[in-house]
């Protein structure tokens, strides 16, 4: 299915190209050390688009970056997204950074994505239910020969709610003391929009800046928590930390814990509201009654 979808793929984009459907696209291509993002305008270039199953990237945060975000602004634009990557846009639009009649959505059939390291398909793929990407403007792949992927994706964040609590206490405090505040957790995440962040904020300083435990710690709590609700479990985060910190443990801690209490699962409805901008009858707190 893989070299059939990345020809099928290239002939679309050629044409969505030369119809002016889009003035240009965002996908995969080919970088030195493996898939990059790769901006499409001339359709000439549309052979340099891949998919295969190292497509790790989440797109969805150039839609409020430039040159994306300035191109929006008078054209409309492509993104080839997974159905996870689409779980963000549909966050974004809720959220009103982008409009949904701006992009143009090329959906990708996933039979998962493969672990950079060789050691097999990544966890944010088990058990996955969005491997069709529904609600895109085109869904690119035969779902007939889908392989159904098994396994559980919070299996890694279940392990460390195991621990006592002074476990938990150690392992973070020893996990997050090599935080070295690059930021590069904030800058990956498609969901880190803001255009100044509370981390860069001076009068009054709420995080330490240095890299000290107190400082990370309150950094990556403080992040985890802005983040209730609208994490997509993507793994950009923790892909992106050069001292392989497991960042997105905590943002998805948050996101189980909000499945398993509200039955709302981030970017799940495109029409749908925030999780923080929700309200039930059925809510299982007796403040809110």
């Amino acid at each position: 299915m893989k070299n059939e979808q990345e020809a099928q793929l290239r002939r679309r984009v050629r044409e969505l190209l030369n119809r002016g459907t889009v003035e240009v696209l965002l996908g995969y291509g080919r970088g030195l050390t493996g898939v990059r993002p790769l901006f499409v305008r001339d359709p000439a270039n549309a052979e340099k688009l891949i998919w295969n199953e190292h497509c790790n990237l989440n797109l969805a945060g150039y839609l409020v970056r430039e040159p994306l975000k300035q191109v929006m602004a008078g054209a409309r634009i492509g993104l080839i997204v997974k159905g996870c990557d689409f779980r963000a846009v549909n966050v974004l639009i809720q959220e009103h950074q982008v409009e949904r009649q701006n992009i143009y959505l090329i959906g990708m059939v996933c039979n998962g994505i493969e672990s950079d390291s060789g050691s097999g398909i990544l966890i944010k793929c088990r058990g996955c239910n969005v491997q069709v990407p529904e609600g895109t403007d085109e869904v690119i792949g035969n779902p007939q020969e889908l392989r159904q992927i098994d396994g559980d994706p919070f299996e890694d964040v279940r392990a460390i709610m195991e621990m006592s609590l002074p476990e938990r206490w150690s392992f973070w405090t020893s996990t997050l003391s090599r935080c070295i505040k690059c930021y590069a957790c904030r800058q990956a995440c498609p969901l880190c929009y803001c255009e100044e962040c509370i981390t860069e904020k001076s009068r009054p300083q709420w995080i330490e800046k240095a890299p000290t435990l107190s400082g990370n710690l309150a950094y990556h709590f403080i992040r985890t928590m802005h983040l209730a609700g609208r994490c997509v479990a993507c793994g950009e985060c923790s892909r992106a930390c050069p001292v392989d910190i497991p960042v997105d443990v905590l943002t998805r801690f948050v996101a189980l814990t909000i499945k398993e209490r509200f039955d709302y699962v981030a970017g799940d409805e495109p029409d749908g509201k925030p999780f923080l901008a929700s309200y039930c009858e059925d809510d299982p707190d007796d403040f809110i009654k």
